[in-house]
């Protein structure tokens, strides 16, 4: 249940997604603004989903600039914090990662200004211009009073104020945060990416201890869990570029097992058992002729076949997965063990003429070296 989630729809190529648990923020913030009845239901769920609009459109700015470097986007997700753009991987090219970071936060400024803008139209409609701010000393209150009411220059004022918070927010030096991935970027333009890395996680668990320190001191839980989120995610990742940078030189070539246990698509279940039994690794790939690959075939799918009563004379051919991915002997290690697998962890790796050369293993990969998660 809880990785279910709608979709919006898909805008420039990228799918957007909202999470189950937003339907509850929602009814949350429904609820609190029935006090001033159904003006005020209407205006903080509006409110709500402006905001999540500008979350949206920030992330957008972090997917279309990683695109300019050839990185593609799996698509937004709309949590209750916020959102999460899934890119492909991290640019690990500093300046590329640095732009990346700062191109979500940009949209917020590109926000603020043009509301600043159209609320210096407006000044002329109640508002009291800056002049007025500081020769007033009502003039505060005044934008205050505005700012607290469900009319449409409240609305513009809020969201004024939303995206110059989730600026300020998201340019905090804690990994991996925006400002923590352009702290490390810049650390990385002078020192090793590893360590780099390192240090920007180190200074986020200091920046995610005073965020939940002072969030519980005020009894905020919402920002407490925040904190705890940011501290977890930046020692994972911290944790997992430990892992990865050793495999930047290394082609699948060098991870791959050379003579790998394969079935032809003949082969009938009733014989497999035997053959299954001995099998070193948990999926096997299949060869048509002349050791032309054409899938690769799972044992939790022979298990998952036997447990249905299939029938003896059921083949592999029949079995196999044929949509699994066939990878070259000579692409990078780093590449497959980054990209999204589709829950796969085994592949028949092929030549250029589509004959079986050999099988990477992520599971032995990673009991034989710790190298993959």
């Amino acid at each position: 249940m809880w990785r279910r989630r709608l979709k919006l729809g898909t805008y420039f190529r990228i799918g957007v997604y909202v999470h189950w648990s937003f339907a509850l923020l929602v009814a949350y913030v429904a609820y609190a603004g029935y006090q001033d009845g159904v003006v005020g239901t209407v205006f903080g769920v509006t409110l709500l989903l402006g905001m999540f609009l500008c979350v949206t459109l920030h992330e957008y700015g972090h997917a279309l600039m990683a695109r300019r470097f050839g990185i593609e986007t799996m698509d937004i997700t709309l949590f209750p914090i916020g959102g999460v753009a899934r890119l492909m991987k991290i640019p690990r090219i500093p300046w590329q990662e640095f732009l990346v970071a700062v191109a979500g936060p940009a949209v917020n400024v590109v926000i603020v200004l043009f509301l600043a803008a159209v609320l210096f139209v407006f000044s002329g409609f109640g508002l009291p211009s800056l002049g007025e701010l500081v020769t007033q000393p009502d003039a505060i209150d005044r934008y205050i009073e505005t700012l607290n009411s469900p009319t449409p220059l409240g609305y513009l004022m809020s969201m004024m104020l939303v995206n110059t918070a989730l600026i300020l927010f998201n340019m905090i030096p804690a990994f991996p945060m925006d400002g923590g991935r352009v702290l490390r970027s810049i650390l990385a333009m002078g020192i090793e990416y590893r360590r780099a890395t390192r240090i920007a996680s180190y200074i986020g668990v200091v920046c995610a201890v005073v965020m939940g320190s002072l969030a519980l001191y005020n009894g905020v839980v919402t920002a407490g869990l925040i904190a705890v989120f940011i501290c977890y995610a930046g020692l994972s990742e911290a944790r997992q570029v430990d892992a990865i940078e050793p495999l930047r030189d290394l082609t699948i070539r060098d991870a791959m097992l050379h003579q790998p246990p394969f079935l032809t698509m003949e082969t009938e279940l009733g014989e497999l058992l035997p053959t299954l039994r001995s099998c070193p690794t948990t999926a096997v790939p299949v060869v048509g002729l002349d050791d032309f690959v054409v899938g690769i075939l799972a044992l939790e799918d022979v298990s998952a076949a036997l447990r249905e009563g299939a029938d003896p004379t059921t083949t592999v051919g029949q079995l196999a997965r044929h949509d699994a991915p066939i990878l070259s002997p000579e692409e990078s290690l780093e590449s497959v063990v980054t990209r999204p697998l589709d829950g796969c962890r085994q592949f028949a790796v092929a030549d250029d003429r589509g004959r079986l050369v050999g099988l990477l293993d992520l599971d032995t990969l990673r009991v034989r070296s710790g190298l993959v998660g």
